[in-house]
């Protein structure tokens, strides 16, 4: 299922994820991978992150549900280079 996310436009994340390298450019693509995880160790540490991006209506929710994938992402190690972090707060 995807949802309509018109008014929100994130910068594209490259993750690399066991050997391969992705690019992530919307929140439906970060939900997709969170949701292609769901049975991998990284998976178990993103449930309540997959909750806050499926139910992230407004542009505002939906930068923080971004921050928050971005957060989790940084602290799983899939960031090639490191610097895609932003910091939350």
């Amino acid at each position: 299922m995807s949802i309509e996310r018109a008014d929100f436009h994130p910068t594209p994340l490259h993750l690399r994820v066991g050997s391969e390298e992705i690019e992530i450019a919307t929140l439906n693509g970060a939900i997709n991978l969170i949701r292609s995880l769901r049975h991998d160790r990284l998976g178990r540490f993103a449930e309540m992150l997959l909750t806050q991006m499926e139910s992230a209506k407004t542009p505002n929710q939906q930068a923080d549900a971004w921050v928050a994938f971005q957060t989790w992402a940084a602290a799983c190690g899939l960031h090639p280079d490191g610097a895609h972090f932003r910091k939350a707060a």
